[in-house]
Protein backbone atom coordinates (compact mmCIF):
# COMPACT_ATOMS: atom_id res chain seq x y z
CA UNK A 1 0.00 0.00 0.00
CA UNK A 2 1.06 3.72 -0.59
CA UNK A 3 1.35 6.57 1.53
CA UNK A 4 0.96 9.88 0.60
CA UNK A 5 2.48 12.44 3.42
CA UNK A 6 2.12 16.07 2.88
CA UNK A 7 5.36 18.14 3.75
CA UNK A 8 5.46 21.78 3.95
CA UNK A 9 8.17 23.55 2.20
CA UNK A 10 8.73 27.03 2.99
CA UNK A 11 9.11 28.60 -0.11
CA UNK A 12 10.77 32.16 -0.54
CA UNK A 13 10.43 35.55 -2.59
CA UNK A 14 11.33 38.84 -2.31
CA UNK A 15 9.16 41.67 -1.26
CA UNK A 16 6.62 42.78 -4.49
CA UNK A 17 8.53 46.30 -4.40
CA UNK A 18 12.06 45.10 -4.13
CA UNK A 19 13.31 46.81 -7.32
CA UNK A 20 11.66 49.73 -6.30
CA UNK A 21 12.98 49.96 -2.89
CA UNK A 22 16.27 49.47 -3.88
CA UNK A 23 15.95 52.68 -5.75
CA UNK A 24 14.23 54.54 -3.28
CA UNK A 25 16.64 53.59 -0.57
CA UNK A 26 19.35 55.02 -2.66
CA UNK A 27 18.30 58.04 -3.47
CA UNK A 28 17.05 59.05 -0.13
CA UNK A 29 20.24 57.70 1.51
CA UNK A 30 22.11 59.58 -1.09
CA UNK A 31 19.96 63.10 -0.51
CA UNK A 32 20.35 62.82 3.02
CA UNK A 33 24.33 62.54 2.87
CA UNK A 34 24.78 65.31 0.65
CA UNK A 35 21.92 67.47 3.11
CA UNK A 36 24.51 66.87 6.00
CA UNK A 37 26.23 69.87 4.04
CA UNK A 38 23.51 72.01 4.05
CA UNK A 39 21.47 71.36 7.54
CA UNK A 40 22.96 70.88 10.64
CA UNK A 41 24.00 67.50 10.99
CA UNK A 42 22.42 66.37 14.54
CA UNK A 43 18.79 68.45 13.44
CA UNK A 44 19.06 65.95 10.01
CA UNK A 45 20.06 63.09 11.82
CA UNK A 46 16.98 63.49 14.48
CA UNK A 47 14.77 64.39 11.57
CA UNK A 48 15.62 61.50 9.60
CA UNK A 49 14.92 58.96 12.41
CA UNK A 50 11.74 59.63 13.71
CA UNK A 51 10.99 59.93 9.20
CA UNK A 52 12.32 56.36 8.73
CA UNK A 53 9.06 55.32 10.76
CA UNK A 54 6.54 56.06 8.23
CA UNK A 55 8.63 55.60 5.21
CA UNK A 56 9.38 51.82 6.72
CA UNK A 57 5.20 51.62 7.30
CA UNK A 58 4.82 53.24 3.77
CA UNK A 59 6.56 50.83 2.23
CA UNK A 60 5.03 47.70 3.33
CA UNK A 61 7.87 46.92 6.06
CA UNK A 62 6.90 46.81 9.58
CA UNK A 63 9.09 43.88 9.96
CA UNK A 64 12.04 46.00 10.52
CA UNK A 65 10.64 48.01 12.97
CA UNK A 66 11.97 45.17 15.34
CA UNK A 67 15.00 46.46 13.59
CA UNK A 68 15.14 49.81 14.01
CA UNK A 69 14.14 49.72 17.73
CA UNK A 70 17.03 47.27 18.07
CA UNK A 71 19.14 49.85 16.30
CA UNK A 72 18.27 52.56 18.92
CA UNK A 73 18.58 50.67 22.02
CA UNK A 74 22.71 49.68 21.18
CA UNK A 75 22.90 53.15 20.28
CA UNK A 76 21.18 54.23 23.42
CA UNK A 77 23.29 52.03 25.49
CA UNK A 78 26.77 52.74 23.65
CA UNK A 79 25.95 56.60 24.38
CA UNK A 80 25.48 55.75 28.25
CA UNK A 81 28.72 54.14 27.91
CA UNK A 82 30.72 56.63 26.63
CA UNK A 83 28.96 59.51 26.90
CA UNK A 84 31.53 61.11 28.15
CA UNK A 85 33.74 60.94 25.22
CA UNK A 86 32.11 63.18 23.07
CA UNK A 87 32.64 66.70 22.69
CA UNK A 88 32.64 68.21 19.40
CA UNK A 89 33.49 71.01 18.24
CA UNK A 90 29.90 71.90 17.19
CA UNK A 91 27.14 72.92 19.15
CA UNK A 92 25.27 70.09 18.83
CA UNK A 93 21.57 69.86 20.88
CA UNK A 94 21.68 67.24 24.10
CA UNK A 95 18.87 66.25 26.46
CA UNK A 96 19.83 64.99 30.28
CA UNK A 97 23.90 65.21 29.13
CA UNK A 98 23.39 62.93 26.13
CA UNK A 99 24.58 64.14 22.78
CA UNK A 100 21.98 63.40 20.54
CA UNK A 101 24.05 63.72 17.50
CA UNK A 102 25.93 60.51 17.65
CA UNK A 103 23.00 58.92 19.53
CA UNK A 104 20.65 59.38 16.31
CA UNK A 105 23.50 58.70 13.84
CA UNK A 106 24.31 55.55 15.56
CA UNK A 107 20.77 54.23 15.40
CA UNK A 108 20.31 55.48 11.78
CA UNK A 109 23.85 53.71 10.57
CA UNK A 110 23.16 50.55 12.17
CA UNK A 111 19.84 50.34 10.78
CA UNK A 112 20.97 51.22 7.50
CA UNK A 113 23.28 49.00 7.16
CA UNK A 114 20.32 46.30 7.85
CA UNK A 115 18.67 47.39 4.82
CA UNK A 116 21.77 47.11 2.53
CA UNK A 117 22.59 43.84 4.01
CA UNK A 118 18.67 42.55 3.55
CA UNK A 119 18.87 43.24 -0.42
CA UNK A 120 22.32 41.17 -0.15
CA UNK A 121 21.55 38.30 2.00
CA UNK A 122 19.74 36.21 -1.29
CA UNK A 123 23.39 35.65 -1.99
CA UNK A 124 24.48 33.16 0.67
CA UNK A 125 23.69 29.91 -0.73
CA UNK A 126 23.64 28.74 2.98
CA UNK A 127 22.35 30.48 5.42
CA UNK A 128 24.13 30.10 9.03
CA UNK A 129 24.97 32.78 11.30
CA UNK A 130 28.81 32.78 10.42
CA UNK A 131 28.03 33.47 6.69
CA UNK A 132 25.16 35.49 7.91
CA UNK A 133 27.41 38.35 10.26
CA UNK A 134 30.54 38.18 8.35
CA UNK A 135 28.59 39.52 4.86
CA UNK A 136 26.94 41.82 7.42
CA UNK A 137 30.71 42.88 8.66
CA UNK A 138 31.88 43.16 4.68
CA UNK A 139 29.08 45.90 4.30
CA UNK A 140 29.22 47.85 7.74
CA UNK A 141 33.18 47.70 8.17
CA UNK A 142 34.44 49.46 5.13
CA UNK A 143 30.88 52.20 4.80
CA UNK A 144 31.77 52.92 8.75
CA UNK A 145 35.50 53.72 7.51
CA UNK A 146 33.81 56.02 4.89
CA UNK A 147 31.51 58.04 6.49
CA UNK A 148 33.57 58.71 9.37
CA UNK A 149 36.40 59.86 6.75
CA UNK A 150 33.54 62.29 5.46
CA UNK A 151 32.79 63.20 8.55
CA UNK A 152 35.65 64.30 9.57
CA UNK A 153 37.78 65.51 6.28
CA UNK A 154 34.41 66.97 4.62
CA UNK A 155 32.28 67.97 7.30
CA UNK A 156 34.36 68.76 9.49
CA UNK A 157 32.89 67.21 12.33
CA UNK A 158 35.72 66.62 15.14
CA UNK A 159 34.90 65.11 18.60
CA UNK A 160 37.57 67.27 20.99
CA UNK A 161 37.09 64.53 23.82
CA UNK A 162 39.10 62.38 21.99
CA UNK A 163 41.34 64.90 19.55
CA UNK A 164 44.31 63.82 21.33
CA UNK A 165 44.28 60.14 20.28
CA UNK A 166 45.81 58.80 17.06
CA UNK A 167 43.13 58.21 14.32
CA UNK A 168 43.00 54.99 11.52
CA UNK A 169 46.10 55.13 9.90
CA UNK A 170 45.61 56.27 6.07
CA UNK A 171 42.04 57.51 6.52
CA UNK A 172 43.01 59.60 9.18
CA UNK A 173 39.89 59.19 11.05
CA UNK A 174 37.64 57.90 14.12
CA UNK A 175 40.38 59.83 17.03
CA UNK A 176 39.79 57.78 20.00
CA UNK A 177 41.40 55.57 22.71
CA UNK A 178 41.67 51.57 21.39
CA UNK A 179 38.80 50.53 23.17
CA UNK A 180 36.14 53.55 21.57
CA UNK A 181 37.91 52.37 18.17
CA UNK A 182 37.11 48.43 18.94
CA UNK A 183 33.47 49.46 20.14
CA UNK A 184 32.88 51.56 17.07
CA UNK A 185 33.48 48.23 14.89
CA UNK A 186 32.09 46.33 17.06
CA UNK A 187 28.83 47.70 17.17
CA UNK A 188 27.79 46.55 14.27
CA UNK A 189 27.81 42.85 15.02
CA UNK A 190 26.61 43.09 18.50
CA UNK A 191 23.60 44.86 16.78
CA UNK A 192 22.94 42.09 13.74
CA UNK A 193 23.50 39.08 16.75
CA UNK A 194 20.96 40.73 18.82
CA UNK A 195 18.56 40.59 15.50
CA UNK A 196 19.73 37.18 15.15
CA UNK A 197 18.98 35.69 18.50
CA UNK A 198 15.67 37.66 18.08
CA UNK A 199 15.01 35.91 14.99
CA UNK A 200 13.58 39.24 13.37
CA UNK A 201 13.24 38.41 9.93
CA UNK A 202 14.07 39.77 6.65
CA UNK A 203 12.05 42.23 5.26
CA UNK A 204 12.16 41.21 1.34
CA UNK A 205 11.64 37.93 1.49
CA UNK A 206 8.37 36.22 2.72
CA UNK A 207 7.80 32.89 3.34
CA UNK A 208 5.24 30.79 0.82
CA UNK A 209 3.74 27.63 2.26
CA UNK A 210 3.33 24.75 -0.17
CA UNK A 211 2.48 21.21 -0.31
CA UNK A 212 4.69 18.12 -1.51
CA UNK A 213 2.82 14.89 -1.57
CA UNK A 214 5.60 11.99 -1.36
CA UNK A 215 4.52 8.29 -1.93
Amino acid sequence: MNFKKEIDIAKYEFHKWRKTLIITDIIISLAVIILLAFIRPDYLVIAVFFLAIPYIILTQRKVVLYHFLIAALVAFVWMIIANNQYSYNQDFLKIAGINLFPLFAWAIGLFSMYIIYSYLEHLLKERGFIKKIVLFCIIFFPILIIMETFGYHTLNIHNLAASQFEGLPICNCLHAPHWMQFAYFAMGPIFFTICYLLKLENPHFKAKSSKKKRM
